[in-house]
């Protein structure tokens, strides 16, 4: 029996030339696509870093409230350098902390009491009943558990009654942020000291850190302490010169920009127990030297966005040199708080309440000629989202 041969059937493979023009197609279309995609990823990274940072404040909202103590979040400073050190990134925030206040200080030497001269300078007595005649005595024993554990910031408040007065330094008020409040600080005698309390603020990492840990955001995703501030107005605090077209602009800048390069100190939103936002600590602004500490009235605004559009001092100013470059005409160079893939979140003091908004275009026409790198615009945009609170 003759048996068939099984049919062989010669399959041709792809020639180099076929194989090139594959790869170039497909190298074509992803060329083409990439420019769409890119800012749907971006905008996905800058929304999950507002999720974390409106979820890590929310946080701090519940402990305090919980546990019947300030509680709230540390927004650190970027302090990595160019150029050997000499160029910050300081208005940029990649990692938060959870702080809590410590409880009052009333004094570890028995019984002891503080007098107050007209300067605001304090001193510690002791009632000796063994003195003769028997009298008040000065402490100094106190004093130097103070220098360990009290700041210029914190607060000291009197017969647990009554204002609390801002320290300047370890043993005097400040008197100038007591003035800027319309407060008069007591005078008191050494012979009738009186009872204080100290209210200090919270130290990341020295007093009374959570147990939370610190959480990082996103790579490439900063909170841009340079854009972000509290209220819907821009403050005449500092002013930089910001390319618009072929010309410049003197543009305001608001609270919580970077007080100079060498600015280290963080932005901290400390809430009550009850829920509401108690104080803000952020950095001592340029033209008034009394503040470093504000109750906020207005909203919080937390600009999200990314890491090469946050501030960037070179020689003592604010520069644009590092931003990405755009093209010219009105906007040469955009910044975190006009690129709609970046996001805000908004807190509202009265309340604790957060949100979250995409960044929103400013409007053409003449105010947006003059005020082209203004946050204002898109704040009040992101705040007329959410009620009456906002206004």
């Amino acid at each position: 029996m003759q048996v068939e041969k099984p049919l062989i059937v010669a399959r041709r493979g792809l020639t180099l030339v076929e194989l090139l023009v594959t790869i170039s197609i497909m190298g074509l279309v992803v060329a083409i696509s990439l420019p769409m995609v890119k800012p749907m990823l971006e905008s996905n990274k800058t929304k999950s870093g507002a999720d974390i940072v409106a979820g890590f404040l929310a946080q701090a909202r519940d402990r305090a409230i919980e546990e019947g103590r300030p509680v709230g979040v540390t927004f650190e400073r970027v302090l990595d350098y160019e150029d050997n050190g000499a160029y910050p990134y300081n208005g940029a925030s990649i990692l938060m902390r959870q702080v809590a206040e410590p409880k009052p200080l009333s004094g570890f030497v028995k019984d002891v009491r503080v007098a107050v001269d007209a300067s605001g300078q304090i001193t510690f007595w002791v009632w000796s009943a063994t003195a003769s005649p028997p009298q008040w005595i000065n402490n100094t024993t106190e004093g130097n558990y103070w220098t360990k554990l009290v700041n210029p910031g914190d607060q000291i408040q009197f017969n647990a009654q009554g204002p609390k007065y801002d320290l300047s330094s370890v043993f005097q008020i400040d008197m100038a942020k007591s003035s800027a409040r319309n407060l008069i600080p007591p005078v008191i005698s050494d012979q009738q000291p009186a009872m204080f309390k100290v209210f200090r603020k919270p130290q990341p990492g020295k007093v009374a850190p959570t147990m939370a840990p610190p959480v990082a955001l996103p790579e490439g995703i900063v909170v841009d302490l340079d854009s972000s501030g509290m209220g819907q107005v821009v403050y005449n605090e500092f002013d930089v010169e910001m390319d618009i077209g072929n010309s410049s602009a003197r543009v305001v800048r608001d609270q919580f920009c970077a007080n100079g390069q060498s600015d280290d100190q963080s932005v901290t939103i400390m809430f009550s127990p009850t829920g509401e936002v108690d104080k803000v600590y952020y950095s001592k602004q340029l033209k008034d030297s009394t503040k470093n500490t504000d109750i906020p009235t207005g909203p919080i605004f937390l600009n999200i966005g990314i890491w090469e559009r946050a501030g960037f001092w070179v020689n003592g100013v604010v520069s644009n040199d590092h931003l990405p470059d755009i093209g010219t005409g009105k906007i040469k160079h955009v910044r975190n708080y006009y690129d709609m893939n970046n996001y805000w979140v908004t807190l509202f003091p009265r309340t604790g309440t957060i949100r979250i908004n995409r960044v929103a275009a400013v409007p053409t026409g003449s105010e947006y000629n003059r005020n082209v790198y203004s946050v204002t615009a898109s704040r009040k945009h992101a705040a007329s989202l959410h009620g009456p609170e906002a206004q």
